[in-house]
């Protein structure tokens, strides 16, 4: 948590400082109406749903999988195997279903409701992790064929699902998002079988803390404070999205490798 409450209290001095210039990249494009005061309580509160995390939501996701973690410490701390793994599965599931289509659960402290949706994909990963051996032990084609389903059922799952709307972005029925999906996934097999990796996705991978807590910033940048990168992405989205994006990401592991060295802790590392 230590990572979440520092860059909360960076961003919440930022918007405070800079005011108005702020006041159309918060989520939504409207004004930055929040007082610093109702910033720390929804810092506290750490929910993003309460419209009180508006100068970085991105954070929710920090207090949220701190939550899942404790709930799974409390599920799978004295049982874990297969069975067990299994009947979990089951009853997070039918859970996580009950709370979302029957009963919905408002905006707990720490998103603790998105914890609940989430733990049943926990879960399934706590399932896989109990027949990894037997999936490493399998012929290629076998591997092949696992992954073809799994493919195609999530393609399947998005024909007719329309705009999703999540954590407001739409991803709509554009075939071209089809095409981008399944390259994407083609591009993680192979570099996922290499033996040893790519060196620059394992970078990556293990900079994802110091990408989670700062992409807001270079984003700031880019939209609020540059204005012709705006300009670009309404005229050329996709490819000018692509290079704000990749630069974002350069910018945040760059800035990560200077905290590591002067203060990891604020990125939840302690001195090597």
């Amino acid at each position: 948590m230590i990572p979440y409450y520092c860059f909360a209290l960076i961003s919440i001095a930022l918007y405070a400082i800079l005011g108005s210039k702020m006041e159309k990249t918060v989520e939504g494009g409207g004004w930055y109406d929040v007082s610093p005061l109702q910033s720390v309580i929804g810092m506290l509160y750490a929910n993003s749903g309460t419209g009180l995390m508006r100068w970085n939501m991105p954070l929710w996701y920090i207090p949220m999988i701190f939550v899942l973690l404790l709930i799974a410490y409390w599920v799978f701390n004295k049982r874990d195997d297969l069975k067990w793994n299994i009947l979990v599965l089951v009853i997070s599931s039918g859970a996580a279903i009950f709370f979302n289509e029957v009963v919905e659960l408002p905006n707990l402290p720490f998103g603790l409701e998105t914890a609940i949706y989430m733990f049943p994909f926990f879960t399934l990963g706590k399932v896989i992790g109990s027949i990894q051996g037997k999936l490493a032990s399998a012929s290629p084609m076998s591997k092949v064929a696992i992954a073809t389903i799994c493919i195609t059922a999530g393609t399947f799952m998005t024909i007719g699902n329309g705009q999703v709307s999540y954590n407001a972005d739409s991803y709509g029925k554009h075939g071209f998002v089809y095409f981008l999906v399944m390259a994407t996934l083609g591009f993680v097999i192979i570099a996922t079988c290499t033996p040893n990796g790519v060196k620059s996705i394992n970078y990556v991978g293990k900079n994802t803390v110091g990408i989670m807590v700062m992409h807001k910033f270079p984003i700031l940048f880019f939209v609020g404070l540059f204005p012709l990168s705006k300009r670009l992405i309404g005229t050329y989205p996709l490819a000018v999205s692509i290079v704000v994006a990749t630069l974002s990401v350069m910018m945040c592991l760059v800035a990560s490798e200077i905290i590591y060295r002067v203060c990891p802790i604020v990125l939840g590392r302690r001195k090597m």
